[in-house]
């Protein structure tokens, strides 16, 4: 294949991947947004993003988890950074295990995913309930927080197999080579 047209074919592929990312991305923060207040309702931007940071590369899993932490934040109308600091350097971490250390399999990122959604609602629970000292703390984080956290760690298992069939349809274009066998080679 010629070297430009796979130049171009991958930006196009990057393109549509990014910009199906982004409508994934905006799907949830609507539901998040606009879901009754009587459900926990799972965080669905933190499984999509994770998923996202599994397949791509550390700067682009950071500037994606930022905008979701970003995204959380206006959502459960804490305050402008909060989640996004958390999201960035869960989003980072994850991205550069995977490319460094681990596989890409369903379980690992199932983990990771329930490590990001602990690590949110704690940190939303410390720091708005229980450094204030709030007479039923432990309650409020046993019926709001706990339901939350673990209906997102398994909010992962539609997102992981839809950002896979993503990154193997609009991924980097794979090229296989076969080598023909020749018996003009002159051995000495």
């Amino acid at each position: 294949m010629n070297i430009d047209l796979k130049r171009k074919k991958e930006k196009r592929n990057s393109v549509i991947r990014w910009c199906i990312y982004g409508l994934l991305l905006a799907v949830s923060y609507i539901y998040m947004t606009t879901a009754p207040l009587t459900l926990r309702t799972p965080l669905f931007v933190i499984p999509i993003v994770m998923c996202i940071a599994m397949y791509e590369e550390p700067f682009d899993s950071a500037v994606i988890g930022c905008a979701a932490g970003l995204l959380l934040d206006t959502a459960q109308g804490t305050l402008i950074g909060f989640s996004g600091i958390a999201m960035l350097w869960c989003c980072l971490g994850t991205s550069l295990l995977f490319h460094f250390f681990m596989r890409r399999h369903i379980l690992n990122i199932i983990m990771l995913n329930a490590a990001a959604a602990v690590i949110q609602g704690v940190l939303h629970y410390f720091f708005f309930y229980a450094i204030w000292e709030y007479d039923k703390g432990g309650q409020i984080f046993l019926d709001r927080f706990l339901p939350v956290m673990i209906y997102t760690a398994i909010a992962v298992l539609p997102f992981f197999f839809l950002i896979r069939f993503l990154v193997k349809k609009f991924g980097v274009i794979v090229e296989n080579y076969i080598e023909e066998k020749s018996d003009d080679i002159v051995r000495e």
